[in-house]
């Protein structure tokens, strides 16, 4: 078997196994039939001689990570054909994939599962949540009671296009500071992804005030299943600056009460709008989980991080992976002046106190979410991904403080 890129001439094959995996219900793949869309993804095959026998995409970008951007590698469109699957081809082509990121000097991989315990066995944890809201449009008109709808203070909504790139970078500042796991957009990924969708490319609008664009909105509109008579409007992004952008674009939202029976939005986490509605009863709320996440190098990646000059801490960590085996083994951490140094610490060696456990030990799944803030050291403790004394609990917790993720780009 051979891991490599996947020939751009070959494009057709990759594209039928796509739509095999992921899309059966519209029959075989016709080249002719096939959109326009290019990909802005590196294509992987895993080849037994010159027949692939699984393949995957690898896309590049920057999310927050603890106050940094720092450079991520997006895994997608992982699939095998039928007649190659249950042989061990996907766990060695997401080794390879891994093998890749190392080399290039990339900490952190992310996906959006077709399945979490899949993932999960293979070492990636969820890394953020999100709010998925479903109102009938006349719900959102509290809005005109908490903000401006008329004149100069109210701004004006646009659509957007290729040409606004440096005008949404602000926005997606404001939502860094709010948000880890904010993407910082690149002028490709604003074209080719934001501005475009896998089948239909959605309305992409902003909101606006003195010329500065403060809230930006992706969507598209459909039929509602359970209802062919009427229509829905599928929020896919929302992307605000504070807590008033929001709000202009509910007001958005809802000016469209004349084409939808239901308005559905992917929003932040904590974004209000529950407890301010006339009928909390006629709006849906429910929490769900986004993308998952894994470390790459464990060694790398703790190296990498910039934690409080103020912290001090110096502990064994025992970390398993299902994966990789240069990140299954124990290490030496220390923290010290804003900076950490990882040394590998062999089975059976003193760690200088007369002990030869770990003083903490961990999943690297588990690892992942606190690395990117997504638990606390107590809730990973509850879950039974983190065993550890309580001294060095108090280290961890450190060197981990929680935070608030919200990652929300599909890739």
């Amino acid at each position: 078997m051979e891991y490599r890129s996947f020939p751009d001439e070959r494009s057709d094959e990759f594209d039928a196994f796509m739509r095999y995996a992921f899309s059966p219900a519209e029959g075989p793949y016709d080249p002719e039939a096939a959109d326009d869309h290019d990909t802005i993804a590196e294509t992987r095959g895993l080849f037994d001689a010159d027949d692939p026998v699984a393949v995957c995409a690898h896309h590049s970008f920057a999310l927050r990570i603890r106050g940094d951007d720092r450079e991520v590698a997006g895994l997608s469109a992982v699939a095998s054909p039928p007649e190659h699957r249950r042989q061990g081809n996907v766990g060695r082509m997401l080794r390879e994939s891994l093998t890749e990121y190392r080399e290039r000097g990339v900490h952190v991989s992310a996906l959006w599962p077709f399945e979490y315990p899949f993932y999960a066995d293979y070492g990636w944890a969820t890394a953020s949540r999100y709010r998925h809201l479903a109102a009938p449009p006349d719900q959102l008109g509290f809005v005109d009671n908490l903000i401006a709808t008329a004149g100069d203070a109210a701004g004006s909504f646009r659509p957007l296009d290729e040409g606004d790139h440096a005008a949404v970078k602000p926005v997606l500042a404001a939502m860094a500071d709010r948000y880890d796991l904010t993407m910082d957009w690149t002028e490709e990924w604003w074209r080719e992804r934001a501005l475009q969708g896998w089948k239909t490319d959605p309305f992409v609008y902003g909101w606006e005030r003195d010329g500065e664009l403060r809230g930006i909105c992706a969507y598209s509109f459909d039929d509602d299943p359970d209802d062919a008579d009427d229509t829905v409007m599928r929020v896919t992004d929302a992307a605000v600056a504070d807590d008033e952008a929001w709000f202009q674009l509910l007001r958005f939202f809802r000016n469209h009460d004349s084409q939808v029976a239901e308005v559905r939005i992917r929003a932040p986490p904590d974004a209000p709008l529950l407890d301010l509605v006339e009928d909390p009863r006629a709006v849906d709320c429910e929490v769900r989980t986004g993308p998952m996440v894994r470390l790459v190098d464990v060694a790398a990646a703790l190296e990498a991080l910039d934690p409080d000059p103020a912290v001090e801490a110096a502990f064994s960590l025992s970390v398993s992976d299902p994966l990789v085996d240069w990140n299954d083994r124990p290490y030496r951490v220390a923290v010290a002046d804003g900076a950490v140094s990882v040394e590998p610490w062999e089975d059976g060696e003193s760690d200088g106190t007369g002990s030869d456990a770990a003083d903490a030990a961990v999943d690297v799944g588990t690892l992942s979410q606190l690395y990117v803030g997504y638990n606390s050291v107590d809730e990973a403790v509850r879950a039974g991904g983190l065993g550890v004394d309580s001294a060095t609990a108090d280290d961890l917790r450190a060197l981990f403080p929680p935070r608030t993720t919200h990652f929300r780009e599909g890739f």
